[in-house]
């Protein structure tokens, strides 16, 4: 929401609350119309305000309860891949071990070699100085045929026996540095897919440090918004108060005129001309009574008992019709409570019909003589009064001798 057209509301406020102040300093001074229409006004306006404040952070809420679905699913991502890395850890932990024991080995193999093969050196050389390098001198060495056959077969034995075992130490040298190649092209792979990992786990970092960061603004917004609804809210209490204050200034016995047969405050002060009255038999029947007169248009409307407010109206316009609930415009009706008139005891409910302002809330309480709103003429109404209608026990009675006597 535009931060510079929301602190022009604040300037606007202390002008009407300076105007206020400097009039309530007056004793002698009340507001005029004029100014209590301007009041009304700004009171209006900040409830628009607030409405858009609270759709505004509706969804704002909205967004951040996405943000958090974010951060979770983000979270949850590098667990797994956290798990991922540490299963290729203890991959290359094994591998490594396995690399260790077959160094080992490897090392053995050749202290084994090294000692095969400077015995078979000095067998090579024993029998090249001896001159057992062919079959004539094994048969000249021999002291009968019989004794050559044996020679021949031991030189062939010891031949074919060396040979076996430098083939089997070849195969062995050539398998251990098979194992070897093989572990270290392990090792690179798991270092390389660490890495990818690694580079994921950054990525996703930056993801969630992203989301964070919206998550964060988003509340500061709601911060702000709720601060500002908060201003708003003080704002119209004090502009009620002040309207109701003035109320209160004037004083006259108008304005406070109570009906002393039954405890029932006169519901507009100073006016009572009824331009309607209580109908039942006649057609177009009357469920209450219409106060009228010149300039009561914005009077304020007083509650003519303490009770409690259960239906307060205060969006009414031409598209609603004047039909129905839509024909008593802006109203709202107050639950009285249980009354004790000329010793009878019943239940008394008032509804208070055609507001050019409701200023009252469902569930909220009210005191006699405190403002409910302001006398209009919305919904079925072709002039400026105040429709009071009252139920007794659930039934429609005539407001006047209740109120006026």
């Amino acid at each position: 929401m535009n931060r510079i057209r929301k602190s022009v509301v604040p300037v606007l406020l202390c002008a009407v609350i300076v105007l206020i102040t400097f009039i309530g300093s007056s004793p002698s001074l009340a507001l005029t119309d004029a100014q209590k229409s301007a009041i009304q006004n700004k009171i209006s306006k900040y409830q628009q305000e607030n409405q858009k404040l609270a759709n505004e952070i509706a969804q704002l809420k909205s967004k951040q309860g996405q943000q958090e679905k974010i951060l979770k699913a983000l979270n949850d991502e590098i667990t797994n891949i956290q798990a991922i890395i540490n299963a290729y850890n203890a991959e290359i932990n094994r591998i490594n071990t396995v690399i260790a024991e077959n160094k080992a080995k490897i090392a053995q193999k050749e202290t084994e070699i090294e000692a095969d093969k400077l015995e078979f050196k000095k067998r090579i050389r024993a029998i090249y100085m001896s001159g057992w390098d062919s079959s004539l001198k094994v048969l000249l060495s021999a002291n009968d045929f019989s004794e050559y056959l044996q020679l021949q077969k031991l030189t062939e034995a010891v031949s074919k026996k060396d040979k076996q075992f430098m083939e089997k130490l070849s195969a062995e040298i050539d398998e251990l540095d098979a194992i070897n190649a093989e572990n270290q092209t392990l090792l690179e792979s798991q270092v390389e897919l660490k890495n990818e990992v690694k580079k994921q786990q950054d990525e996703l970092k930056a993801r969630q440090d992203e989301a964070t960061k919206l998550y964060n603004e988003i509340s500061k917004e709601i911060k702000a918004d709720n601060a500002e609804k908060s201003a708003n809210d003080a704002a119209i209490a004090k502009l009620k108060a002040d309207l109701e204050a003035d109320i209160a200034k004037q004083g006259n016995s108008a304005a406070t005129f109570i009906n002393p047969n039954t405890g029932f405050m006169w519901p507009v002060a100073g006016y009572y001309s009824i331009s309607s009255g209580f109908r039942t038999a006649k057609r177009p029947t009357h469920n209450g009574m219409d106060i009228a007169g010149s300039g009561i248009s914005g009077k304020p409307i007083l509650a003519i008992a303490d009770g409690v407010v259960y239906i307060a109206v205060s969006n009414w316009t031409a598209a609603m019709g004047k039909r129905g609930n839509a024909s008593y415009g802006n109203y709202c009706a107050v639950n009285h409570g249980t009354m004790t008139i000329k010793g009878t005891q019943a239940k008394y409910v008032a509804f208070y019909a055609h507001a050019t302002k409701i200023i009252v809330s469902v569930n909220q309480k009210v005191k006699q003589g405190q403002v409910l709103g302001y006398v209009g003429t919305t919904g079925n109404s072709t002039g400026p009064h105040l429709h009071i209608g009252i139920q007794k026990n659930g039934s429609w009675v005539n407001p006047y001798p209740l109120l006026k006597g």
